[in-house]
């Protein structure tokens, strides 16, 4: 099973290295299938606070930048999705995903998006990031 070992949210987009070994095309897309689906695992299990789901998905070097810009290691990042911590969070839509495959690892980068409340008496409005993944099997 292939895990997250690093997360890191950014406004902008991150670029791959630019060099790197391709799979043939219908290696590539299964593979692809894969990582965007542990993406998908990680993000909702993010959004249900489900702490043991997200310490299966992710390795004991696991590192990520927080929303605010803080680095938060391993058991950080877990104790941040304990159950008293729970809370409602918007639905996060993913798209517009690209996998790159470097032998047993892929980097995975995805738009993020989600509806915030508005200001009293406005409609929600809808926010983007950019996240990038690394999966290792």
């Amino acid at each position: 099973m292939a895990v997250l070992k690093h997360f890191a949210r950014a406004a902008a987009l991150a670029l791959s290295a630019p060099l790197a070994f391709a799979a043939p095309p219908a290696a590539a897309q299964q593979g692809d299938g894969a990582a965007i689906q542990l993406v998908r695992d990680f993000v909702d299990a993010e959004r249900q606070f489900d702490q043991a789901r997200l310490a299966a998905l992710v390795t004991k070097d696991y590192a990520e930048v927080s929303p605010l810009g803080e680095l938060d290691l391993h058991d950080a990042f877990l104790g941040f999705y304990a159950a008293d911590k729970k809370r409602p969070l918007p639905t996060t839509t993913i798209s517009e995903p690209l996998v790159r495959t470097y032998g047993d690892a892929a980097s995975v980068i995805v738009r993020l998006s989600f509806e915030v409340p508005g200001p009293a008496g406005q409609p929600p409005r809808m926010v983007s990031m950019r996240a990038s993944f690394l999966a290792v099997r």
